[in-house]
């Protein structure tokens, strides 16, 4: 295993600059005398801090810091792995403790008025991904929507499941199991270098289509390399030879625009808790109107003569917490407030920014796409020769700075995301650290 060797007043110095989380900012706002950045108390508060700021833009620091301050996360460490665990702003969490209170000193009374119903996240999260709300459940993640999608979907033992190589292991695992279970052939697409354009890719899965094959699980964006695919393309050309499409966007909600009918996919999964911030335990999967018959399984959910039957079928509606879905509604207003293309763009200029820098670094290779269609808000990279333990605990021991490693497809490396709580700072203090560590490598 290679470690990394550095002088002892390298690394101390380096600990020093590169210490320091989410509150780092607002000490040195303390050192000089000014006053600590407002945190929103409500939707409407949060839209007028924001009104305040100066235009909602991608340059405009002073915006994305008011942004930054509504996250409680208060550490020593740089938090880069919002594609692992998202970091929920104040009013998100604030909403679920005052439910969470509010039904143990209270349980048969009226919710707190200040917060939306529980109900109403269904209908917020169906227009945001532009799909009807019978087409959405509520899960805890992505893992557990695509285990449902696999274990119930109503296929022939020789139906062929085809799925890449780049699929995070609860996205995979679930096929393994349906295999296991019942024999259905499963097999992988080899996707190894950066993709040069839309269509290249889309060949590629063209290719390895087979008579045989009756479903195509794919990501949305990639958990490894962060590659962004063309999946409207690709749905549709499935959907053309009788191909059943289930997409994992456990990194794409959130982050992205995500529309399911201009999708086009039958099934789509996401770990809503990462990109848009939602409750840990909460996720989504959508099940097209169309392809409703095409998996059984689920909860049983009384229906009249002649009702069909809908995706919330997969929901356990037995008495459970409401703190939950109203945190989730409150999410998706804090993620309107600023907007998906604002949000997608600041990220998107964030991550093009750290792929030029580490391109400068020798040693480095940077996994993720340049082109803009083709990647999204998180950059891969690998040092030549190292494992992703070998750059990821450096970086989480002498810098202080969490990423998450590379463990799937054959890959060596840490996947740094950027999001809408990141800044430029932070960026350069891991793009520091790397440079000393290819440095130093031995």
């Amino acid at each position: 295993m290679i470690g990394v060797s550095m002088p002892s007043k390298t690394a101390a110095r380096s600990n020093k600059t590169h210490a320091g989380g989410f509150d780092k900012n607002e000490k040195q706002r303390k050192k000089n005398g000014k006053p600590a950045l407002p945190v929103a108390q409500s939707i409407d508060e949060l839209q007028k801090l924001l009104g305040d700021s100066g235009e909602p833009s991608v340059k405009n620091e002073a915006y994305w810091q008011i942004v930054r301050a509504q996250f409680p996360f208060k550490s020593e460490m740089l938090y880069l792995n919002n594609g692992t665990i998202g970091i929920q702003p104040q009013v998100v969490l604030q909403s679920q403790l005052d439910v969470i209170s509010h039904q143990e000193i209270d349980p048969w009374g009226a919710m707190p008025n200040r917060w939306p119903s529980p109900n109403e996240a269904r209908q917020k999260t169906a227009d945001l991904l532009n799909c009807s709300p019978s087409e959405l459940a509520f899960t805890r993640n992505s893992t557990e929507s695509m285990n449902i999608i696999a274990m119930g979907l109503k296929l022939n033992p020789d139906d062929e499941i085809l799925t890449t190589t780049h699929e995070h292991h609860g996205g995979w695992s679930c096929w393994q199991n349906r295999h296991d279970q019942f024999g259905n052939p499963l097999r992988k697409i080899d996707l190894h270098d950066p993709p040069e354009d839309e269509d290249e890719i889309l060949e590629i899965f063209r290719q390895a289509i087979r008579p045989e094959t009756r479903i195509l699980s794919l990501c949305h964006v990639t958990c490894t390399t962060v590659w962004r695919l063309p999946v409207k393309k690709i749905c549709r050309m499935a959907r053309e030879q009788g191909i059943i499409t289930v997409v994992d966007g456990a990194q794409s909600v959130g982050m992205i625009g995500v529309d399911l009918k201009d999708i086009g996919c039958d099934f789509y999964a996401s770990s809503t808790h990462k990109w848009l911030f939602t409750p840990k335990g909460t996720g989504i999967l959508y099940i097209h109107e169309g392809a409703e018959d095409k998996i059984s399984g689920g909860y049983h959910v009384p229906r009249g003569r002649g009702a069909r039957l809908t995706a919330a079928r997969f929901e356990n509606h037995a008495s459970q917490s409401a703190a939950p879905m109203v945190g989730f509604g409150v999410a998706v207003d804090f993620h309107n407030t600023i907007g998906t293309t604002l949000i997608a763009d600041r990220g998107a200029t964030m991550a093009a920014y750290l792929k030029n820098k580490l391109m400068e670094i020798p040693g480095v290779r940077v996994l993720t796409p340049m082109s803009r269609k083709l990647s999204a808000s998180m950059v891969s990279l690998s040092i030549g020769g190292m494992t992703s333990n070998d750059i990821g605990q450096p970086l989480r021991q002498r810098y202080n700075i969490e990423t998450r490693g590379l463990h799937e497809g054959a890959y060596h490396g840490v996947r740094v995301s950027c999001a809408m709580h990141n800044t430029y700072k932070e960026l350069d203090a891991l793009i520091s650290a790397i440079s000393e560590i290819a440095e130093y490598r031995v």
